[in-house]
């Protein structure tokens, strides 16, 4: 008698053991299942806001001038435009390049960063700063990461809401289009009407490949 009450007693315990055992597992599958779910949005979102990698034009030059002291490289184009890049914060480039080296340019697609109405405000010529971002070989070439930062007070000449482009013109007439992917700045750009003063900034990323 003792036998057989043990027995039950032990298939029962067995069975709640299984039964405990796959609430757990069940609820550990609605759960991953939930996260699962709940980061697809967050990163669809990251995604539409992130920076595009898009190439939207192409350059080549010649390493013309290099400071050191200062940590400047001074790079000239075929068209004979002058690109002064700051090497501060990777200043191995500095030694991987040399006056005469040839080098190819690779632009992508400026984004803005920042977005003001500026009522009444007085037009800037845009400014801009190129700084190196990343000194790692790209592609199995040696380059690196640099990006073009441009800011200034401008009018808003054309707003393409369906392509989150924003058309603006600076002091000197000069139009340009850049694109707005952060959300709470599509917000403000869908916001704004034709001729209307802003404080705008936005970067220009590119890659360079030294050629040699």
């Amino acid at each position: 008698m003792f036998y057989q009450s043990s027995g039950r007693s032990s298939v029962a315990r067995r069975s709640a053991a299984i039964a405990v055992a796959l609430g757990l597992s069940s609820w550990l599958s609605i759960c991953a299942a939930a996260d699962s779910t709940a980061s697809e949005p967050a990163a669809a979102s990251a995604a539409a806001s992130s920076p595009s990698d898009k190439t939207v034009d192409h350059a080549n030059g010649t390493v013309s001038f290099i400071d050191k002291k200062n940590s400047i490289i001074v790079v000239t184009l075929k068209s004979g435009r002058e690109l002064s890049l700051n090497a501060k914060d990777h200043s191995d480039v500095l030694d991987r390049v040399s006056v005469g080296n040839k080098i190819a340019i690779a632009f992508l697609e400026p984004y803005v960063t920042a977005l003001t109405p500026e009522k009444g405000a007085k037009l800037t010529t845009m400014t801009h700063s190129v700084k190196v971002t990343q000194s790692t070989a790209d592609s199995g070439q040696d380059g690196f990461r640099a990006v073009r930062t441009y800011d200034g007070v401008v009018e808003v000449t054309t707003i393409n809401s369906k392509l989150n482009l924003l058309t603006i013109a600076d002091r000197t007439g000069t139009a340009q289009s850049v694109k707005v992917s952060q959300p709470d700045l599509v917000t403000v750009m869908n916001s704004l009407t034709h001729h209307e003063h802003v404080h705008l900034t936005y970067e220009s990323a590119f890659r360079v490949s030294i050629t040699h």
